[in-house]
């Protein structure tokens, strides 16, 4: 969470003297609801994970204006019905956001979508000097005496299992649609020790109304289980670049309401877009900025930092596929700075959104040995593109046989269906199950490592479903 500095509105200039450009929607304009509406009660409270998980995690929460400053509340969890004795209380940190108006490439410029909207005010803490793998109860207040409820999180492990949910794109008809499927995820892994969503969490970057249906489909899961967001092309704004920008425009919300792990030898431009998460001893995260213009100065930080890794598995994760999978997509300016740096350290899998499609395919894997033979196929790399949202997309023409010299295999695909991943890692295994907004399995499988790292798929499909394709499901309309 960072200041955000605005200024007073400038002269009007030609290129920025109406909305922000981003792209249309299909949702009909209607009165502000009574959920979207700060006050002085907290509310948006969201868990995150800064550098050390272990000992430590972040809660953010907004409130109106008038609420200068807070404090926030934490105790370790016992059974005891008065657990909350003996709560320590810490002072947060509080920006104002200004929602109605941002800086932009040359002057202020107006958010239409915000029109009316007063300043809302975000706080921030990090807990930290906690326990490893400990419950601990928290709560945060508004205004005086204005308290959330108690809320349950645990520290991470330093070492066993990991269990996490990955989500791929929500984006649109958030409340209506999106809603069951990530309670369907939360359902089926309750004690998730996290959630990773892979970018494009809405539609239009600084609109508040989307933001407020994010969290209200969320509900009280991630003020337990900790969110691990990425930015998307979605959560940048859609405005002609000039020349001489050197990155595009993150979203107003993005900073203030999620506070995420800075990387001091990034730019300023990439601080809580790119960075990378130690979760365990065995497993290490790194979170990369696709629609960021900086992809060659974090595909040198990546190479960096996977070289120094000495965990047992190393999972990379972006929005923009490497090997793209809807309509005529591609990314083969990102493909050409990333995939490199990926093969040259062995990822073991890389998490992607997007496409509006589901994809995952290998590299390493002969094609004979992709129905998952009895003695398994050895594998590099395994690439997962996902949509949990409902807009949906075609499949790329000629599935991935475009992708032939980059020797990746494409195992499993589908259209028209919403999806959850739920991923467990212990010791020598990762274990990976695709399900559908119903809970059906889609797709899995498992990877084991032997004591030279070498990587095999040793388990064959479980799921009896055929693949989905539009010509073959419900009908279907873009929201």
């Amino acid at each position: 969470m960072r200041t955000v500095f605005v200024t007073a509105i400038a002269a009007m200039l030609s290129l920025f003297s109406t909305a922000i450009a981003i792209h249309p929607g299909s949702e009909e304009e209607h009165a502000q609801p009574p959920w979207q509406e700060a006050s002085g009660w907290p509310d948006r409270v969201v868990v995150t994970l800064p550098k050390a998980p272990q000992t430590s995690f972040a809660v953010t929460w907004r409130t109106d204006n008038s609420v200068a400053a807070t404090v926030a509340e934490i105790v370790e969890a016992r059974d005891d019905a008065r657990f909350d004795f003996g709560a320590e209380q810490f002072p947060a940190k509080t920006e104002t956001l200004k929602l109605t108006e941002r800086d932009g490439y040359d002057g202020t410029i107006a958010i239409s979508f915000n029109k009316g909207l007063p300043d809302a005010n975000f706080h921030s803490i990090i807990f930290e000097d906690l326990k490893p793998d400990t419950i601990y109860a928290y709560r945060v207040q508004g205004a005086e005496g204005l308290w959330s409820e108690w809320y349950q999180t645990r520290t991470a492990a330093e070492d066993g299992p990991l269990t996490f949910l990955y989500i791929g794109d929500a984006q649109n008809a958030l409340r209506s649609h999106w809603s069951r499927l990530i309670r369907a995820g939360f359902q089926d892994a309750p004690k998730a020790d996290f959630i990773l969503h892979a970018g494009d969490l809405v539609n239009r970057s600084s609109r508040d109304l989307e933001w407020a249906e994010w969290f209200e489909a969320t509900g009280f899961i991630h003020g337990m289980i900790p969110a691990v967001p990425l930015a998307g092309n979605h959560e940048y704004e859609y405005l002609k670049i000039p020349e001489d920008a050197q990155d595009r425009l993150l979203s107003i919300m993005w900073r203030p309401q999620f506070t995420l792990p800075e990387e001091p030898t990034l730019h300023a431009d990439l601080q809580e877009v790119a960075y990378d998460l130690r979760y365990s001893e065995d497993v290490h995260f790194f979170v990369l900025s696709t629609q960021s213009l900086r992809i060659e100065e974090q595909a040198v930080w990546l190479d960096e930092q996977l070289g120094a890794s000495d965990a047992k598995w190393k999972i990379v994760t972006m929005h923009h596929p490497i090997f793209s999978s809807g309509g005529d997509r591609d990314s083969p300016n990102k493909r050409a700075a990333l995939l490199p740096v990926i093969q040259k350290h062995g990822v073991d899998i890389v998490l992607q959104g997007h496409d509006h499609t589901y994809a995952r395919g290998v590299i390493g894997q002969t094609p004979e040995r992709v129905a998952y033979k009895s003695k398994g196929g050895k594998v590099s790399t395994m690439f997962v593109n996902s949509v949990s949202g409902p807009k949906q997309y075609n499949f790329r023409d000629n599935d991935w046989d475009g992708y032939a010299d980059d020797e990746v295999v494409l195992v499993r695909k589908a259209e028209n269906t919403q999806f959850y991943q739920v991923i467990t890692i212990e010791g020598d295994e990762l274990t990976y199950e695709a399900r559908t907004a119903t809970g059906k399995l889609y797709d899995d499988f498992v990877m084991k490592k032997d004591r030279r790292g070498k990587k095999r798929i040793t388990k064959g499909s479980a799921s009896t479903m055929e693949t989905r394709l539009f010509s073959n499901t419900g009908e279907y309309k873009n929201p």
